[in-house]
């Protein structure tokens, strides 16, 4: 913004106060101009940003019906094993013998919100907006660490199997081995009895965040 000094000498002190004057209001209409510009450029980037968050909760929002899905089979699935390896801890053969340990989780993802805060935008926004988004993305990142666990464990767990496989019939497992995934499968069933819990709260908040305009 630059300033130039008048064309003409000021010749009195009004001549002063005019001048002064018009300055002043010139400043003010600019400020107040450049102000308007701003606040609109920001509830563009509000807008912007919030349209997008709304685009990935619906991704999000099917990604956790894909897990709930995958996490209710892979509890039928551990119950079956456990009953197995009973079977088999008390020397009897299951009449069906299929020990399964597949888990399939999909991250759910935050990119969206990244950008938001990255940008800034999400610093435009008003707080309690601010508090559930921010609230809603922490239990996020707290799904996805407990999911990404189970699906690293598990191949540690099923590993007396994996090598029965390669070696003989896994009904000849040893006892040791039998107890070891006995044992296994229990703290998997619960562990995933835990991830359906705290997923719960996600699908909520989605549908809630998904119905304000």
């Amino acid at each position: 913004m630059d300033v130039h000094p008048p064309h003409e000498r000021i010749r009195s002190w009004k001549d002063f106060v005019l001048h002064l004057l018009t300055i002043t209001i010139g400043l003010l209409i600019a400020l107040a101009l450049e102000a308007a510009v701003q606040s609109m450029h920001h509830r563009h980037m509000v807008r912007d940003a919030r349209a997008n968050l709304r685009r990935e909760f619906v991704v999000n929002q099917k990604l956790y019906a894909e897990n709930l899905r995958s996490v209710q089979t892979k509890l039928v699935e551990l119950r079956e094993n456990i009953d197995q390896l009973r079977t088999l801890r008390a020397g009897k053969t299951p009449e069906h013998f299929d020990l399964r340990w597949s888990f399939a989780f999909n991250g759910f993802v935050d990119s969206a919100w990244t950008s938001a805060r990255d940008i800034g935008a999400v610093s435009y926004m008003q707080p309690e907006v601010i508090e559930k988004y921010s609230e809603l993305y922490r239990q996020q990142t707290f799904v996805n660490a407990a999911g990404v666990s189970i699906l690293l464990d598990e191949a540690k767990a099923a590993a007396p199997l994996i090598f029965a496989k390669g070696g003989k019939d896994p009904k000849d497992l040893s006892p040791s081995d039998i107890q070891a995934m006995l044992l296994s499968a229990a703290e998997f069933e619960g562990r995933v009895e835990i991830l359906q819990q705290i997923m719960k709260p996600l699908d909520e908040d989605y549908t809630e965040l998904l119905r304000q305009p």
